[in-house]
Parts: C-alpha cells; sequence; structure tokens
C-alpha cells in the first residue's frame, strides 16, 4: 500500500526499509502518519485517560517499531511479510497492521483488571489473540474500516485537520474556528467542511467499488 503525506508519496515497503538503514526522514513522516491514524482509529477505545491512552500509542508503536528492526517485519521484493510461529504471512498494509497491535495491545490492557471496558463494548475469543500472534483479518468490515481510514489520511492537510475536529474530538464549529485562524468565517468553515465531506465520501465509494464492496 501507499500513502501521501506532505506533498511525497510513500510505500509500506519503504517504511520497513527505512526502520532497517535508519532513514530518519522517514522513519518521521511514519511516525507522525501513526500518530495521526491512532487519534482517528483508536478514538472509541473506552476506560483510559488522556495519559494512558498516550502510553497505549507509544507502547504500540514501540512494538511496531522492534518488529521491523528486528525483520519479524521483513521484505521480499516490495512486498512486506510478518514472521510469526505459522509460518511468514505478507502485511498488505502496514498502517493497518500497526492499528491491530493498538487494539491487541488495548484488550492486554483491559485484561489486566487495572481499567474498565464500556458497557457497550465486549472482548471476543478472537480479540484476545496477543500481538505476537498477529495475523491479517480480511473482514469485508475490517477492511472497509481500513479503506475509510485510507481515504480519509489521503485528504488535504486541511480538511484532515477539520473532520478529525469534528468528528473524532467533537469541538462544535465555533470552537474550531477559534483554533483555526486560517478560516476567516463562519460560513467559510461550514462550506469548506461540506466539501471536505463529498471529497471523502467521493473517495469512499470509489475504493469501495475497486474492492468489490459495497
Amino acid at each position: 500500500m501507499t500513502f501521501e503525506y506532505k506533498g511525497g508519496t510513500y510505500a509500506d515497503w519503504q517504511i520497513v526499509r527505512a526502520y532497517q538503514t535508519g532513514d530518519k526522514y522517514i522513519q518521521q513522516v511514519w511516525y507522525e502518519v501513526c500518530r495521526r491514524q491512532f487519534r482517528i482509529g483508536a478514538s472509541g477505545y473506552g476506560g483510559l485517560s488522556d495519559y494512558d491512552r498516550e502510553d497505549l500509542f507509544q507502547d504500540s508503536f514501540i512494538i511496531l517499531w522492534e518488529k521491523m528492526e528486528t525483520r519479524q517485519l521483513h521484505l521480499n521484493g516490495s512486498c512486506v511479510f510478518a514472521v510469526s510461529k505459522r509460518g511468514d504471512n505478507q502485511v498488505p498494509d502496514l498502517l493497518g497492521y500497526f492499528m491491530r497491535i493498538v487494539k491487541n495491545k488495548y484488550l492486554e490492557m483491559l485484561r489486566g483488571g487495572k481499567y474498565v471496558l464500556p458497557v457497550n463494548e465486549t472482548v471476543t475469543a478472537s480479540d484476545a489473540d496477543i500481538f505476537d500472534e498477529l495475523y491479517w483479518d480480511e473482514d469485508p468490515e475490517v477492511e472497509k474500516d481500513r479503506i475509510v481510514s485510507r481515504c480519509l489520511l489521503s485528504l488535504p492537510k486541511s480538511c484532515l485537520e477539520i473532520l478529525t475536529m469534528f468528528f473524532y474530538e467533537k469541538k462544535s464549529l465555533e470552537q474550531i474556528l477559534a483554533e483555526r485562524p486560517e478560516n476567516s468565517s463562519y460560513d467559510g468553515l461550514k462550506s469548506r467542511k461540506s466539501k471536505c465531506m463529498t471529497n471523502l465520501k467521493k473517495r469512499i465509494t470509489e475504493s469501495f467499488a475497486k474492492a468489490g464492496l459495497r
């Protein structure tokens, strides 16, 4: 898979190679992309304080970092593979792989008994797999979530910031306007958000169609 960041296009294999060769620039790009995706993908994880949530991100990122540096994630041509007890498995989406580590780490924290699981969440037997037995989940709903995340991250920076603040940080347009002086008026911000949503929906619809999803 590939993703765009600050005008550059990067492939998953470039990320893995960067951590094996010490390319600090691409390493920093990947860190920022993971942090941004974490804010979106883990926004619904309840029972954690802001401090605990930061620990969750850092611990998960370190796990991924160590897997790349120790060749538990390795390359075969331009494909990324994960080493496991059942043999090597191809990883078609490195960012999705990172978020699976986050999910497993979160469930591990809950199982430790220190945190309270919100009443609308459940832990299934499949969720209980520990992170070093991580396999790619091709369930259609998981793939849909992955596509939506990719489409969101591919939006222009201003759109990503506005939609993240509105939908994930639950901020009103008035609050967003106060934090984004580049948006000169309420009506202008409202129009921009609408255009961003139209753009996002178009990208998601096209991506779903390419993947054979509805």
